[in-house]
């Protein structure tokens, strides 16, 4: 079993939640950009799971600005969920950066879903 493992979880049907546990860093950053490939070819909406993740880096933002980018390209609504207690290195890198209203990013998992489904239907 992967120590950091990234899966997908598509259990709410119309949205596929990306869950990241543990560190992620550029090492890891080209299997986040694999799961969210195949969330996109999905359809429907992603909300990526950072609430088990301990650290990120800047590589792992770059794959979640991308992969949000080709989301609204297709219309599919994208929403980082972080939960309520945020590690430190989530957050730090989080706040230095200044994404959370560019992602977006959404405290509680269902809020995230619910936005993620609203975000992709047209208007």
């Amino acid at each position: 079993m992967d120590a950091n493992p990234i899966v997908l979880d598509d259990s709410p049907g119309d949205v596929v939640i990306v869950v990241v546990e543990g560190e992620h860093d550029i090492y890891t950053a080209p299997t986040l950009r694999e799961r969210l490939e195949e969330a996109l070819g999905r359809g429907g909406g992603i909300v990526v799971d950072l609430t088990a993740a301990t650290f990120v880096d800047s590589s792992v933002l770059g794959a979640l600005l991308d992969s949000r980018r080709r989301a609204l390209e297709a219309a599919q609504g994208f929403v980082v969920c972080i939960g309520d207690t945020v590690e430190p290195g989530v957050q730090r890198i989080l706040d230095i950066t200044g994404l959370v209203p560019v992602l977006p990013v959404l405290q509680g998992r269902e809020q995230a879903i619910e936005q993620a489904r609203s975000s992709g239907s047209p208007a």
